[in-house]
């Protein structure tokens, strides 16, 4: 990478298998001592002004969140219909409009995760015998999983693996909620299937400056949030947070997917630091590393947790994991 003195126009070449180390760092001229900031050379600003950016353009994907993620229709109405039972059977006749939805409903109300192997024949029993908020998690993850099950070209990630992580943070999160606050985890699976969507509706944009995400990535080796902070001026957790709110779905949870990555900066709001441990976790299940990934200290102290009291956890949620993800993908 070629640098230039913006001060006496003297020129530096610096490898590109270093930049990364030095990138952050203040590197004075050896000729004028003029600070040179090495990450303004990474990206040419020609090639960057190309593209819209910032408020335009956060403004231009949040008029097509619906377009380009709508709530699916039947989850749109379970979710209505499910505050009590006395709306069961009109659930059971809205989940009968799509055979398919139905008996994939059914099929896993009768998997190994819920302990009912065989036993639930139609979907009032299976909201009779697994309670309202089961059922709601079952019709959520079918909801959520075509389209977290696609690929995603400008993130590189291959069809599946999205839905993969985001299952393994959902049910992270709702183990972390039941376990260590006796609260109902149904809000914290919701919010780890949806921390990543942001993705799903940035992705055609990264493929548009693929260039510039590909070399700043290789460079700088930084954090995809970082990159797209720097190309786009936002990133996808705060379009994820846009579109719980267009979804009119609590602003608890909203702000949550927003500062998943960042949950010091969240106002204390709880369910943040839980996904961002539940982030974490979920990498050990899905990546199946030989060494463990290092836990978040921040999420740890504020939910007062230690490894230890984690240990349980994690093997109960790849556990489940492993069934559900038979089940649903």
């Amino acid at each position: 990478m070629n640098i230039t003195c913006s001060q006496c126009s003297k020129n530096y070449w610096i490898s590109d298998d270093v930049v990364y180390q030095i990138c952050h760092k203040k590197l004075l001229c050896t000729d004028c001592g003029e600070v040179i900031p090495i990450e303004a050379w990474i990206l040419d600003e020609d090639e960057l002004t190309a593209f819209s950016s910032g408020d335009a353009l956060k403004k231009d994907v949040v008029s097509n969140l619906k377009k380009l993620y709508p709530m699916p229709h039947v989850l749109l109405k379970a979710r209505t219909l499910i505050t009590g039972r006395d709306n069961f059977k009109s659930l059971e006749n809205l989940l009968n409009t799509d055979p398919a939805l139905a008996g994939r409903v059914l099929k896993i109300a009768n998997s190994a995760y819920y302990g009912m192997s065989g036993r639930v024949s139609s979907i009032q029993m299976a909201a009779t015998v697994l309670g309202s908020d089961t059922l709601l998690q079952i019709i959520t993850l079918l909801g959520h999983s075509k389209m977290l099950g696609r690929d995603l070209q400008g993130y590189r990630q291959e069809a599946g693996n999205l839905w993969k992580h985001s299952l393994a943070v959902a049910i992270c999160a709702k183990l972390i909620e039941e376990t260590f606050h006796s609260r109902n985890g149904e809000d914290a699976f919701l919010a780890g299937l949806m921390h990543d969507a942001g993705k799903i509706i940035l992705d055609g944009y990264l493929q548009e400056r693929q260039p510039l995400f590909k070399r700043y990535k290789e460079l700088t080796r930084a954090p995809i949030t970082v990159a797209e902070a720097k190309i786009l001026e936002f990133t996808h957790a705060d379009i994820g947070c846009e579109l719980c709110r267009k979804w009119n779905l609590p602003d608890p949870l909203a702000t949550a997917i927003k500062y998943h990555h960042s949950p010091a900066e969240s106002g204390g709001n709880r369910l943040a630091y839980i996904l961002n441990l539940a982030n974490h976790m979920a990498k050990d299940i899905t990546l199946a590393t030989e060494e463990p990934s290092a836990l978040p200290d921040e999420a740890l102290e504020f939910l007062s947790f230690t490894d230890i009291g984690l240990k349980d956890l994690a093997r109960k949620a790849a556990e489940a994991f492993e069934y559900l993800e038979e089940d649903t993908y």
